[in-house]
């Protein structure tokens, strides 16, 4: 299996970018979007590989001394650009860096790849710094973005890039994904309906018990809470759950996001099967809208019991269809 085949046949948007690359007739510039966790960084550095590889066919190919260099980090001809430990934005100051080391001449001869990471996390001024390589690029030089939120990005930085939006993940292949890096079975099946299409979530969750925590803590409360005298214990539990806050806010979001697919897609599974499959479309709508909500606050250091019971309180009214008064 090459490193391309980990992403063949999951849409015709992968399929057709793996052989635009391996082809090569790459666009000069590529922008990724989607939710995050479905691995577009991962499939990003694949893309960058097949420019790189020296096989002549089925690129990447995984073997090559430019596939290993590439893939360690080490090839002088890949450059890198992210958020920066608990950095918020990438700022102008990191942009300037790496198009100084372009403006160099290339150590190596062959194509030079660019790979922003999150280019919607760039503030205004370095995106508006990086229109000029983008418009006037040199032949060699091919640039890979991606981004979680394509609202985010200047309309000038889409213009100038082929746009791809990525979906999720089918189930069946997030759980052959786990399995093949070594988990059991019965818990690839597990941590693929928590993932909710999103393998990035799902391999987190199997490495850190924080997940596996948070996952009971929220069956026990806002998963629990049908009626609005349910709220006091379930209220209490959250009280202290302010470090496990975003992983909470994540598995909400994912159970009503899943049952709003569902609910569109009219069909629904027995494994996935839960107390939220009867409500309305309406309802989970104001439900994700109450999570958007809640991040802001969390963000803005309103307090976490505050932002808890508000939950609490959508989820009686809107899924359970709970009355106030």
């Amino acid at each position: 299996m090459t490193q391309g085949d980990i992403f063949r046949g999951l849409s015709q948007s992968h399929d057709r970018l793996l052989d635009d690359y391996n082809q090569s007739q790459a666009p000069h510039a590529l922008l990724l979007t989607g939710q995050s966790g479905i691995w577009k960084e991962e499939f990003a550095a694949t893309l960058a590989a097949s420019l790189l590889c020296t096989a002549t066919e089925n690129k990447p190919c995984g073997h090559c001394d430019a596939c290993h260099r590439a893939s360690s980090g080490q090839h002088s001809n890949l450059y890198r650009l992210a958020l920066a430990g608990d950095a918020r934005s990438i700022k102008i100051e990191q942009l300037r860096e790496l198009l100084s080391a372009l403006s160099l001449h290339p150590l190596e001869e062959g194509r030079r790849v660019v790979m922003i990471i999150r280019v919607d996390a760039m503030t205004v001024q370095a995106q508006n710094a990086l229109l000029k390589n983008l418009e006037e690029p040199e032949s060699s030089d091919f640039f890979i973005l991606t981004a979680n939120n394509e609202r985010a990005v200047l309309p000038t930085i889409v213009s100038r890039c082929q746009f791809v939006r990525l979906s999720v993940w089918p189930d069946d292949r997030v759980e052959q994904l786990l399995i093949s890096r070594g988990v059991e079975k019965a818990q690839a099946r597990a941590l693929t309906q928590l993932a909710a299409g999103r393998p990035g979530i799902a391999i987190a969750a199997e490495a850190d018990r924080r997940y596996g925590d948070a996952n009971t803590l929220a069956d026990a409360t806002f998963f629990a809470v049908k009626k609005l005298s349910d709220i006091p214990a379930a209220s209490m539990a959250l009280k202290d759950a302010r470090d496990t806050a975003d992983l909470l806010l994540d598995l909400i979001e994912q159970r009503a996001g899943f049952a709003l697919r569902a609910s569109i897609a009219s069909r629904l599974s027995d494994s996935h099967h839960s107390e939220w499959s009867e409500a309305s479309r309406s309802a989970l709508s104001k439900l994700m809208e109450a999570v958007f909500a809640a991040r802001k606050l969390k963000a803005s250091n309103v307090s976490w019991q505050a932002i808890a019971d508000q939950l609490l309180f959508t989820i009686t009214k809107e899924i359970h269809q709970c009355q106030w008064s």
